[in-house]
């Protein structure tokens, strides 16, 4: 099988990309990685080819010869899980564990299950704190936003509640904790500006995963990169870190 190609759109930005992205990291899934540049005209050849919806990620790789394509984040996960690790992504352990009992398959289940509910909902929270890392900004949150934290913060502690400090939302780390990713981030540049209060639980797994080594050298590429998207900058910039900061 040829190496598989992950086609992502720029670090700062792209929530989507990072979710893709962080799964096959996770899973120590040999992949090669493709950057565009999201809004720009050079992107367009490369997403007419490559990307059935012209968006990212999107994973190609040829087997026996024949040209496979996913696209969309949740069918790259089910995707990988099916074709490209020995892991469960569900629940972190070997395939053969993973169907051992019926706790597995319960957190089996819930993990499924919140992921779905973070692909398809939490409109308040995304249109309203895009993903930029880089940036401190400050909103002014909407009914709609907050109560997409107060359930974000319901899901991390009933995951959480009976597990160690430093603890993935399953123990393991799982593709929950993948598709939850961009949320820490955003927490990490408007929470604390913005006077949203956070539960100690919601802090405790946000530094857990800002300790994450791979999110850590997604957010060190995030912050090497130049280019603003006018489109994806939200509220009040306080401050910005990494490269552009440096140019100030």
């Amino acid at each position: 099988m040829q190496k598989p190609l992950l086609i992502i759109g720029n670090k700062n930005y792209s929530s989507w990309s990072l979710r893709a992205w962080l799964l096959l990291k996770a899973f120590n899934i040999n992949f090669d990685e493709q950057l565009i540049e999201l809004f720009h005209p050079s992107a367009i050849p490369i997403l007419n080819e490559r990307a059935p919806t012209g968006k990212v990620p999107v994973l190609v790789y040829a087997q026996d010869d024949e040209k496979v394509t996913v696209w969309d984040t949740l069918a790259i996960a089910i995707h990988a899980n099916d074709y490209l690790t020995e892991l469960d992504l569900w629940t972190g352990l070997r395939k053969s564990d993973a169907e051992t009992n019926t706790r597995n398959r319960i957190n089996s289940a819930y993990c499924q299950s919140i992921i779905a509910e973070m692909h398809s909902g939490f409109m308040g929270i995304r249109s309203e704190m895009p993903m930029n890392i880089r940036a401190t900004a400050k909103i002014q949150p909407s009914n709609a936003c907050l109560n997409d934290i107060a359930r974000i913060e319901t899901i991390f502690e009933d995951c959480l509640k009976e597990r160690s400090k430093d603890s993935y939302l399953l123990g393991s780390f799982t593709a929950a904790d993948a598709f939850f990713a961009p949320v820490i981030l955003r927490l990490q540049t408007y929470a604390d500006a913005s006077d949203i209060v956070l539960k100690p639980t919601t802090k405790q797994y946000c530094e857990t995963m800002l300790n994450n080594p791979h999110l850590q050298a997604w957010r060190e590429a995030a912050l090497e990169e130049t280019r603003v998207i006018k489109e994806d900058e939200a509220g009040e910039i306080l401050s910005v870190v990494g490269v552009l900061a440096d140019q100030k």
